[in-house]
């Protein structure tokens, strides 16, 4: 069985913006738990971090990533879609 990869481009733009908003808040918790670890702890430059608060800003910004290519290919798809009434 060939494993067949759906394209980003390939999506929706309500699957899309689906995505983004799912994407979007999950960002968010990541950013309320580093403000979080950060207030409480005092460490603001996170230098002297836990190997857990590690693995979760590194998940923070695999997940930026992937939100910041949903929102061109959201970008591309309103282009694509207004290109038609234009």
């Amino acid at each position: 069985m060939k494993n067949s990869k759906k394209k980003i481009d390939d999506l929706s733009l309500e699957e899309l913006h689906n995505l983004y908003s799912v994407v979007n808040e999950i960002c968010g918790e990541f950013s309320r738990m580093t403000d979080n670890y950060s207030l409480t702890t005092g460490d603001n430059k996170f230098e002297n971090l836990p190997s857990d608060v590690k693995s979760m800003i590194n998940d923070r910004q695999k997940f930026v990533s992937y939100k910041l290519k949903i929102k061109d290919a959201l970008i591309n798809k309103v282009n694509e879609e207004m290109s038609n009434y234009e």
